[in-house]
């Protein structure tokens, strides 16, 4: 499934990109491995992607944020390539920049950030598809 969310933000239209997979849980004992689960599942990553990996435990690690050149290393990296991971966490909502350039998770952990933001909004667009298709019928009626 593959969710493309509008919302609006002081006049900014940003488009979230998630497309949920199912994908399978067994072997999978490490930490790198359950990050790669979880972004895999998101399709945000392959299995085999440690950038997106070291990214992701980087966040969750560091709940005050950090910057670029910080991620940069974290994922050995370029400049380019780096802020290209950035913006699909951004983009699937996970992330977000604060004030002084930091990169943090949406809320206070991963499981709050996927729980209570993430899941909220791919509810709200899958709301709109079944309001939409309610008066798609009523006007073939």
């Amino acid at each position: 499934m593959k969710f493309h969310i509008k919302c609006e933000k002081f006049r900014v239209i940003e488009m979230m990109k998630i497309e949920i997979k199912e994908v399978p849980l067994s072997g999978i004992k490490s930490v790198e491995q359950l990050a790669a689960f979880v972004l895999s599942s998101l399709g945000l990553s392959n299995l085999k992607d440690t950038s997106d990996v070291k990214l992701l435990l980087s966040f969750v690690r560091r709940r005050e944020g950090l910057k670029v050149d910080e991620l940069k290393k974290i994922a050995g990296l370029g400049r380019t390539a780096t802020y290209s991971r950035i913006k699909k966490f951004l983009n699937a909502g996970i992330i977000y920049k604060t004030k002084g350039s930091l990169y943090r998770l949406r809320e206070r952990s991963l499981k709050d950030t996927l729980d209570f933001r993430v899941r909220r909004d791919i509810q709200r667009v899958f709301d709109s598809i079944i309001e939409v298709s309610e008066e798609l019928e009523s006007k073939l009626k």
